[in-house]
């Protein structure tokens, strides 16, 4: 397929969908995914469309689309397992501990089941769904208005439970993520339940896999200074990798 054509077909499928996974963009156009990302960053460079977490979103939309919790689900599962794993180097018996939300927190909710005395306090339902099945460990959800399509709470209510609590450790997530512009998310919805969450822990660690690094999205959550460690795959540059530890936060490549 000549390039200018295979670009143009592309850039159609995703503005069509709003936004589409590099396998979805692979598999519709019958194409390597390795081309996929090499032509998804032409696009993006020559302005056309935007490279995203997991895929590319359409420029031509007035509202950027999320990507759905389906979708995200099977972006980078390799490598979330990994980051999962590392995690549970700091988290310990008898202790109290805050999840954040999303596909790489919920990988590691599903790997506490041996921790004894544990209280979970989240405000998503699939790690609720996950954590209610360990005996030994307490939970607490903090509840609100309904984000539908990611099975997550926000809101006033939301907030006002991590006002309450104090935490020895909380583990959070992102939607981008950069040393100049900081922990980045898609909407305002969570923007707040998250700064809450910054401030209701002693010590915070942020789990994102490497697909992050590479984007921004609309709203600024906090500084990286915010945390003290970032547990990251290892397919993350070197460069990146270097510029995170710049803002003074451990860097750790799984």
């Amino acid at each position: 397929m000549v390039r200018i054509s295979r670009l143009e077909q592309m850039r159609e499928i995703v503005d069509r969908l709003g936004f589409a996974t590099v396998k979805e963009i692979s598999d519709a156009m019958g194409i390597s995914e390795a081309t996929v990302r090499r032509d998804i960053g032409l696009l993006d460079s020559g302005g056309t469309l935007k490279k995203v977490p997991g895929g590319v979103m359409s420029l031509s939309r007035s509202v950027a689309i999320e990507p759905s919790l389906h979708a995200r689900s099977s972006m980078n599962t390799d490598e979330k397992e990994r980051i999962a794993r590392a995690a549970l180097n700091y988290v310990h018996d008898n202790e109290h501990i805050i999840l954040d939300a999303g596909t790489t927190i919920l990988t590691f909710a599903r790997l506490l089941g041996e921790l004894k005395n544990l209280t979970v306090i989240t405000y998503d339902m699939q790690i609720v769904a996950e954590i209610s099945r360990f005996q030994d460990i307490s939970l607490i959800m903090a509840g609100g208005m309904l984000r539908r399509n990611f099975g997550s709470f926000y809101g006033y209510f939301t907030e006002s439970v991590f006002r309450e609590i104090h935490a020895e450790r909380a583990f959070i997530s992102c939607d981008a993520l950069s040393p100049e512009l900081g922990i980045m998310s898609y909407t305002t919805d969570d923007v707040g339940v998250k700064r809450q969450i910054i401030k209701s822990a002693s010590e915070i660690i942020l789990l994102c896999d490497h697909s992050k690094l590479d984007v921004k999205t609309f709203m600024n959550i906090a500084p990286v200074s915010a945390v003290s460690r970032i547990i990251v795959g290892k397919e993350v540059s070197p460069q990146a990798a270097e510029a995170l530890e710049g803002c003074g936060v451990q860097v750790e490549l799984v």
